[in-house]
């Protein structure tokens, strides 16, 4: 599944008959939602093509998305080389209900996005919750 972490490619992990799994390096191409259950909580994820549907609601990156991955591999870039990350640290998209939502309002965006008749919102987050997101929000 595709992870939340700080990684220079998808992260989704590739199951081997011998060998233990392998992190996808392939250079992501879309992002998502990832819901943890055991915690609650929903993180924006990103994936290649191969890898895709292990996302919730997949859609085709944004520039928003190419900063968050910079941000991301600049995080990953800075501990790797022993420094302390001093940039903003990520939390999850929503935690708890609120999360439980998102997901349910992502999937019902996917199911209208895939089809061609129906129309719907451009993003699965209402204008409200987007806001809330971009303060600080849950």
């Amino acid at each position: 599944m595709p992870e939340p972490s700080p990684r220079p490619g998808c992260g989704a992990y590739i199951h081997h008959d011998v060998l233990p799994p392998t992190v996808c390096v392939a250079a992501p191409t879309v992002a998502g939602l990832r819901y943890y259950p055991h915690n609650r909580v929903a993180w924006l994820a990103f994936a290649c093509d191969q890898h895709a549907d292990e996302l919730i609601a997949p859609r085709a990156l944004l520039p928003r998305d190419c900063a968050v991955l910079a941000r991301r591999r600049a995080h990953r870039d800075t501990e790797l080389v022993g420094q302390r990350w001093t940039g903003e640290r990520e939390a999850p998209l929503a935690r708890g209900p609120a999360a439980e939502r998102l997901i349910e309002r992502a999937r019902a965006w996917a199911a209208l996005a895939r089809d061609p008749n129906a129309s719907g919102d451009s993003s699965p987050l209402t204008s409200d919750e987007s806001q809330e997101r971009h303060q600080g929000g849950p």
